[in-house]
């Protein structure tokens, strides 16, 4: 496993100005400007189409795009201030590369959104909602995210169970994100002690990774780290996250974790 600080992987080609990003999230190629913009167009319909017709991971996954995009298409300006002041606190002209490739990425997803949708607060917590109403478990962990505060010890342990037994790689990584350094998951059973502790949401966010969600460099976590936290590195998110971790105390501690949580998904 990688544990030194990578230096960046990948090698890009230069990128546009600020001004072609804001005027279209595309390089400047026309054709193929346009042709991969009437792609996301195509693929961000055909995914509402599946949401609207009752598909809960489609539901859970349109969520994700308005979530994402809100911000981007409400104040584009700011967006697009913030990715230039972000590339001033990067001393590496590849990190730089990459945060432009994301915000392009991000821009060309969030152009396809319908007009009618675009700036709609209230969409992605509704699309989760129907999402988890409809079972999806990686739905439920982000509602449940957005009332950490009013859970309690035992529900929090309840749905541990429910994560682990769905053997579903999304809701492994979206149950790491409502997990708290200072809230118990609740008291008893072999895998409480997991869900508690400054790694917990690493381990668990880890974890997902290796059952095969998509927590590649240029998958939607690193961009959306990159972006955020100005992680862009062009790494992965395990390679991430180990590097951020202070000594070899705690990236072991960190895979006692990972490898205890994949071995209770297995055992379901």
């Amino acid at each position: 496993m990688q544990r030194d600080a990578p230096g960046p992987k990948v090698e890009l080609a230069p990128s546009p100005s600020a001004t072609d990003i804001r005027a279209n999230g595309t390089e400047t190629r026309p054709s193929q400007g346009r042709f991969a913009e009437a792609s996301r167009v195509r693929a961000f319909k055909e995914l509402k189409q599946r949401a609207e017709a009752g598909d809960a991971v489609a539901q859970r996954l349109l969520a994700e795009t308005y979530a994402d995009c809100l911000f981007v298409n409400l104040e584009r300006d700011e967006f697009l201030s913030g990715v230039e002041n972000r590339k001033r606190l990067l001393s590496d002209e590849a990190q730089v590369r990459v945060l432009e490739q994301a915000a392009r990425a991000r821009i060309g997803k969030c152009d396809a959104v319908d007009v009618e949708d675009a700036t709609r607060l209230e969409l992605a917590a509704q699309w989760f909602a129907t999402a988890a109403d409809n079972g999806d478990p990686a739905a439920r962990a982000m509602v449940r995210a957005s009332n950490l505060n009013r859970q309690d010890p035992a529900e929090t342990a309840q749905f541990l169970e429910e994560v682990l037994a769905s053997g579903d790689p999304a809701a492994v990584f979206m149950f790491g994100g409502t997990l708290r350094e200072d809230a118990p998951a609740g008291k008893g059973g072999p895998s409480e002690p997991l869900a508690t502790g400054e790694l917990a949401t690493r381990a668990w966010m880890v974890a997902a990774c290796r059952m095969g969600y998509e927590c590649g460099a240029s998958g939607r976590v690193m961009e959306t780290i990159c972006l955020e936290m100005s992680g862009c590195a062009g790494e992965d998110l395990e390679t991430y996250v180990q590097r951020e971790l202070r000594d070899e105390a705690q990236r072991e501690e960190l895979e006692r974790r990972v490898r205890e949580i994949l071995a209770l998904v297995e055992g379901q």
